[in-house]
């Protein structure tokens, strides 16, 4: 009850409990701290499943990402309060918000070194610790609600957690082998536009500029001929791709022809959503607590501005039981310097992982957009042919192949292989599903995990 939230500023009233604090995560060491936050279901929370929720990033906020993704809340537009969600995911489940690794905002460490979380002589070192971490944490986090040890458990989360995610449910069920005191009651995992195989989808990014006339024939041609030989059974995941200077050039040629733009002015953040222009931290008026703007009707492009704005209010931050050593700098949802991480590590192979877990009946559902929507940095064709190579390795058959509806209107296309692997796409929206396409993200969640896994 020590880590119970009372309540946030300008929180509206809920019929559920939230709870926040940190968690240490090394036995041996004082001080190594994840930041957790924690929500109840609406409804009987003691007889609903757990989602552990992680965002990508690397070093992002999933504890952040809860107020603009599947968590109760969203940021109002003058920043300085919170609003219900009407699709919350804790409608029908309890929700576990982690910041991981070391390093991602809140979440610190008193040793320096625990801030470099990559490793030059091996890439595969680096998922290693955040998961052995991760898995500390779980256990200690258990220990403090012993009465969710035994509800179903789901593993969730967007983009870059299509590294973390799988390796920690990998390691959960080794040490449900190893244990006989700590038992995971792991059923599935849930993914939004995950990267399982980045050299891939690099590659494809240049065949949806192309297809999109974003880019001419010529520059096409050109960069297909440079790139190297990489196909879905020619990944080496354990050696970085060193492509060529000429190759990177043409592919910066590339992203500057598909946006319009020149060197001075382009973004990377406008592959995370192709058609929208970005919120400029200079139109959003919240440091003077006037009203933010919504870009886009559809999708709205300032609150994460807005969750920035909110977190870093000092009252804030001691409803979180957060920052108690208060850091030298803002508090950031994306990308701090304080971060640091191998970029080797997004290169890795993430079938194997996969693959383990469906030889473990661990189900798995995957959304992402419609190809040709908004999103760029993990195109949806490339993790469709991933899928096919995996479900091909495990000799699973495409046993079904429809559009999937909500609410009476069309939501995309379903996938399924076998009766362990689903994958669904999603209508309009851009990279962060849960956060540009809710209800969409809310009706695949309870229709298509939840109740699937039953």
């Amino acid at each position: 009850m020590n880590d119970l939230i009372s309540r946030f500023s300008g929180q509206p009233d809920v019929n559920f409990r939230q709870f926040a604090r940190y968690i240490d995560v090394d036995k041996n060491v004082v001080g190594r701290s994840l930041l957790y936050y924690f929500v109840e279901a609406e409804k009987n929370p003691l007889t609903q499943p757990l989602i552990v929720w992680l965002i990508g990033g690397p070093g992002c906020s999933s504890v952040g990402d809860a107020f603009g993704s599947v968590g109760p809340f969203i940021v109002t537009k003058d920043a300085h309060g919170l609003q219900k969600k009407l699709f919350s995911w804790n409608k029908v489940s309890n929700l576990l918000f982690i910041d991981s690794p070391i390093g991602s905002k809140w979440s610190y460490s008193n040793t320096s070194s625990d801030y470099n979380n990559k490793d030059d002589i091996t890439i595969f070192n680096c998922l290693f610790r955040i998961d052995k971490i991760l898995l500390t944490f779980m256990q200690k986090w258990y220990e403090k609600y012993p009465v969710f040890k035994w509800k179903d458990l789901y593993l969730a989360g967007s983009s870059f957690v299509g590294h973390i995610v799988p390796n920690l449910a990998n390691a959960l069920l080794d040490d449900n082998k190893q244990s006989k005191q700590s038992k995971f009651n792991l059923k599935g995992l849930i993914l939004g536009n995950p990267m399982f195989r980045k050299k891939l989808d690099d590659i494809i990014k240049i065949d949806f500029f192309f297809s999109w006339e974003m880019i001419n024939n010529s520059l096409y041609n050109k960069i297909k001929k440079e790139c190297n030989a990489i196909d879905e059974n020619n990944y080496f995941s354990s050696i970085k791709t060193n492509w060529s200077p000429k190759y990177k050039n043409l592919v910066f040629e590339a992203d500057l022809a598909a946006f319009e733009t020149d060197a001075h002015n382009y973004s990377p953040q406008k592959l995370f959503d192709v058609f929208h222009p970005p919120c400029a931290e200079i139109d959003i008026k919240i440091y003077f607590s006037v009203q933010a703007p919504i870009v886009s009707a559809e999708v709205d492009m300032c609150h994460p501005l807005r969750v920035q704005f909110y977190f870093n209010l000092p009252k804030v931050q001691k409803s979180f039981h957060g920052n108690q050593t208060n850091l030298s700098y803002r508090w950031k949802g994306c990308f701090t310097a304080n971060f640091k991480y191998n970029e080797a590590d997004k290169d890795l192979d993430m079938l194997p992982e996969l693959k383990n877990l469906l030889q473990q009946s661990i189900r798995i559902t995957i959304f992402m957009l419609v190809f040709g929507d908004q999103d760029d940095i993990i195109p949806i064709e490339g993790t469709l042919q991933h899928l096919k190579k995996l479900a091909e390795e495990l000799n699973i058959k495409l046993t079904k192949e429809e559009t999937w509806s909500f609410r009476t209107k069309e939501g995309g296309l379903k996938y399924e292989f076998g009766d362990l692997l689903k994958f669904l796409t999603v209508k309009g929206g851009n990279h962060h599903v849960t956060s540009s396409r809710p209800l969409q993200s809310f009706s695949i969640f309870s229709n298509f995990t939840i109740n699937w896994m039953y």
